[in-house]
């Protein structure tokens, strides 16, 4: 429901419109009862957002050029007027450009409103505060009228629409090309003249005016359309007549709302008619007011807006646990289907594998031998005999034949580098299950005659040994651990004389040499 104020100047009237139909209709006279009337009205109904239409004779419309600026300066320019003119009225004017001018700067022409006496309205609007009701703006009733332009059956580009908005008040609005230019309130009283003799006095000289005003030529046409109740047009016909430049075109009031869309509650005069184009108003932004008086409305679109992101909130939340609800049901089913099928896998189980598992026990001990026998087989040929020979074979084809070989030793090794001192317990022992493959590691020492050789060719000579067992493919790895002389920084080398005596002669010569050998390949 949209609640609608319509102030005349002096009464207020309350209209409640639902859709396109009136549903209620309340007015309220000046003074101290009528606004305690309207302070308990507000109290008591439902505290909707309110719009004020106003149709007051204090309402003044100018129309001046003004240099074509921006849209800000344009507004400092015609604030600069009101407060020229309308010192009380900074918060209560409009204004529209209506075009430019053709010669000079092609300045821009602005027609703008006034509410000359913005106090006509405090006392209403003091109740309206006090009940905090939430005012959206409020409309000028000529402002709204080309609302109603395409509704007239317009011939000519100039028509003055006349509508009786209450008994006291006769409103002429001028437009021209469904714009409006200019407005006139009259005051009406029937008992001393006939709705016609107004209705015609009042367009002759509101025709006049715009003639002075330069809104219309002298010799142009204009179409006077008259929206007025079906039982005041013979009398207005029987007045008004059409001349050469005026032609009266008159719309009843009834048929006129039904071509608009809008049922009106027992109207007997146009203020339901513009109540309902105010009603219609998509987006209200209205055309007078400070933002003081609407901070109520601001506060209730906040409040909407809050609620409204409350129950998207809800809305989100409610899908969210939907889906995770949904989801949830969709696991306990998969879990559900698991369990199922792992029941059947250890029913399966049970009856056809348990019985076996014993043997398959013994299976895997059976198989660990037969790896085990494989692996030993794979190293039958890593034996002492076998490294005895081709290690003879290396010696032979050395080329060293005065050396003594007084040590050797052998075993298995799974290493891939020699260690670096010769400490049996560096070489760990064999596991057969590893896949590193096994190979000779032996310990070769011996002497080189130190009587037929200086100290520099035993040397050569251990060098010149190592260097032919090195080439062999096989050998992955060789390190000499002793040579016939000590080399160490800290050692110190006999005289070469001496080397001959008895005293002296263990210990010369001596060498030792590790060796990590490959198989044989079959």
């Amino acid at each position: 429901m949209i609640r609608i104020f319509y102030y005349s100047g002096y009464r207020l009237t309350v209209f409640h419109w639902h859709h396109n139909d009136c549903v209620a209709s309340f007015a309220f006279n000046p003074g101290e009862e009528g606004i305690e009337k309207f302070t308990t009205y507000l109290r008591a109904a439902e505290n909707t957002p309110v719009r004020i239409l106003v149709d007051l004779i204090e309402e003044d419309f100018n129309k001046e050029s003004i240099p074509h600026v921006g849209s800000r300066d344009r507004k400092s320019i015609i604030r600069r007027l009101i407060d020229r003119h309308y010192r009380k009225s900074g918060d209560y004017f409009n204004y529209n450009i209506i075009g430019r001018e053709t010669t000079g700067r092609k300045d821009d022409i602005v027609l703008y409103s006034v509410l000359s006496n913005p106090d006509i309205l405090q006392p209403w609007l003091k109740p309206m505060l006090e009940t905090s009701t939430p005012v959206s703006g409020i409309w000028s009733l000529p402002l709204l009228t080309p609302k109603l332009y395409k509704y007239l059956s317009v011939n000519t580009e100039n028509i003055l629409v006349v509508s009786q908005q209450v008994p006291s008040n006769l409103r002429q609005t001028f437009l021209k090309n469904g714009k409006l230019e200019s407005s006139r309130s009259a005051v009406v009283n029937l008992d001393d003249a006939t709705i016609g003799e107004y209705i015609f006095n009042e367009v002759e000289q509101t025709i006049r005016f715009l003639s002075n005003q330069r809104h219309i030529g002298f010799d142009d046409k204009i179409e006077v359309h008259v929206i007025c109740r079906e039982q005041d047009i013979p009398e207005i016909q029987s007045r008004c007549h059409d001349t050469s430049l005026r032609f009266f075109k008159y719309h009843k009031l009834d048929e006129f709302e039904h071509r608009v869309g809008c049922t009106s509650y027992q109207s007997e005069y146009c203020n339901s008619l513009y109540s309902f184009a105010c009603a219609s108003i998509k987006f209200p932004v209205g055309h007078y007011g400070s933002s003081s008086l609407f901070r109520h409305y601001y506060n209730h679109l906040a409040s909407l807006s809050l609620y409204a992101a409350s129950i998207l909130v809800v809305i989100a939340t409610l899908v969210s646990s939907f889906s995770f609800y949904s989801k949830s049901i969709t696991l306990d089913h998969e879990a559900n289907t698991l369990m199922v099928q792992a029941d059947a896998i250890n029913r399966d189980y049970n009856k056809n594998l348990a019985p076996l598992e014993d043997k398959l026990k013994q299976s895997q001990i059976m198989q660990s031998s037969v790896l085990l026998t494989e692996k030993i087989q794979q190293t039958r040929t890593i034996s002492p005999q076998n490294f005895m020979s081709d290690l003879s074979r290396l010696l032979s084809s050395s080329g060293v034949h005065d050396t003594n070989i007084s040590r050797l030793s052998w075993r298995y090794s799974q290493r891939s580098s020699l260690p670096d001192e010769s400490n049996d317990k560096d070489i760990e022992l064999v596991n057969y299950a590893d896949e590193t493959p096994i190979q000779h590691f032996a310990t070769i020492g011996g002497i080189i005659d130190p009587d037929n050789n200086t100290l520099k060719q035993s040397v050569l000579k251990t060098n010149q040994l190592a260097e032919s067992i090195r080439k062999n493919k096989r050998v992955t790895d060789l390190k000499i651990q002793d040579l016939p002389v000590d080399i160490r920084p800290e050692s110190s080398i006999e005289n070469e004389i001496d080397i001959k005596n008895a005293s002296s002669k263990s210990g010369k010569g001596n060498f030792l040499i590790q060796i990590l050998m490959k198989d044989r390949q079959s």
